[in-house]
């Protein structure tokens, strides 16, 4: 019989962890919609191979194929976690397609991200051939969603987990994918006024994760204190312009280029938008 502390060890080494779905909704809702799936994240959380975990994928076509087996396995947990509580009529999934018009905006975007994984383009070859996700050529994959979510008039269930996704599409179903720990996903939701909120304190505060730095020096707290959910557009753009005064020492044609710029950079664009932009 194993005692004491090989006991534990072992059931230690072997302990499962059940991960579960938070703020799951309340009943079924049989309103006919569409998913709609932002999978750029799927991608690259599919192609990660930390370096102690190379001897049990040793091979390029071992990694490849374990890549594909949980991009599968992903979208599939999607659609599990979601189907009981919506009645889901068809499923878009978006990935990138490339030429995105942003950085033709501002040269510095995403600047700061790592050298891309060589497995990534292979995943969305698979993506494109075998699970036909639609690529977002000339934009993002945020876009492709957001048009989608406009079209749907709202009768969708949107998969992402992306903060930008979850602050343009407001009163939608909004389902982070994003598992860690003992969660699996998140069911989360915004109201108009608190997406206006949002987007609004993100053309001050930027987004560190595309490099876009925002009004320097003024932060979350600047904007806790001067922007509330029940100010008026005019309200907004003035708190904004006096946030980027403050960054740029009053000096207003400095402001309103950078206010012009990563605003320009971090808004979601309808495809018909996009088009007119490259036209």
């Amino acid at each position: 019989m194993i005692q004491g502390r090989l006991k534990t060890e072992i059931e230690k080494e072997f302990e499962i962890v059940v991960r579960e779905v938070k703020n799951l909704p309340n009943s079924y809702d049989d309103t006919e919609r569409v998913l709609i799936i932002d999978a750029d994240s799927i991608m690259y959380f599919a192609s990660h191979f930390p370096e102690d975990s190379l001897m049990e994928f040793p091979t390029e076509e071992d990694r490849i194929e374990e890549a594909k087996y949980r991009t599968r396995t992903k979208i599939h947990e999607i659609h599990n976690n979601i189907e009981p509580y919506y009645n889901i009529q068809e499923t878009f999934i978006f990935i990138g397609g490339g030429n995105n018009f942003r950085y033709d905006i501002y040269p510095q975007y995403k600047s700061n991200r790592k050298e891309k994984n060589p497995l990534i383009p292979v995943i969305a070859d698979y993506m494109l051939d075998e699970l036909h996700a639609i690529p977002s050529v000339g934009a993002e994959a945020d876009d492709y969603v957001y048009d989608a979510y406009i079209l749907s008039e709202g009768n969708c269930v949107i998969a992402a987990i992306d903060k930008d996704v979850l602050y343009n599409c407001p009163d939608a179903p909004f389902y982070d994918y994003r598992s860690y720990k003992d969660i699996l996903g998140t069911f989360k939701s915004i109201s108009k006024l608190e997406s206006r909120l949002a987007i609004a304190s993100q053309v001050v505060i930027g987004d560190s994760g595309d490099g876009i730095p925002g009004a320097y020096g003024v932060g979350k707290a600047w904007c806790r204190d001067n922007m509330n959910l029940n100010m008026t557009d005019y309200q907004f753009t003035k708190a904004i312009m006096t946030a980027y005064l403050k960054a740029n020492n009053g000096n207003f044609e400095d402001a309103k280029k950078q206010i012009r710029m990563y605003y320009g950079v971090l808004k979601l664009y309808t495809l018909d938008e996009i088009e007119s932009r490259n036209k």
